[in-house]
């Protein structure tokens, strides 16, 4: 796959919230790139870069960071814009 002008692919890392009685699956906020387009790559992101991106708002009105989800071969993926990036997280020692 080959994402187009600022748009990047995703595989969100699941993460769960959970309590002794409860557990639910908590919104995805970080992932590991595996696309990005020509211009993505030209701010310096990476396949494999692990990010940190905002949430997808139930009010879509309220929120500015905006992606959309897809499936490839049952893997769960989104696309979103590098400006949807909050920050990569670096490697241990640099």
């Amino acid at each position: 796959m080959k994402p187009l002008n600022d748009r990047i692919i995703v595989k969100p890392i699941p993460r769960i919230v959970s309590t002794l009685y409860i557990q639910t699956a908590e919104v995805d906020t970080i992932g590991h790139i595996v696309a990005v387009s020509d211009e993505s790559a030209e701010m310096g992101l990476v396949v494999g870069d692990k990010i940190y991106f905002g949430t997808l708002a139930k009010e879509y009105k309220d929120e500015y960071l905006k992606y959309q989800e897809f499936k490839d071969n049952d893997e769960r993926l989104l696309v979103m814009s590098w400006k949807d990036v909050l920050f990569v997280e670096e490697p241990d020692g640099e």
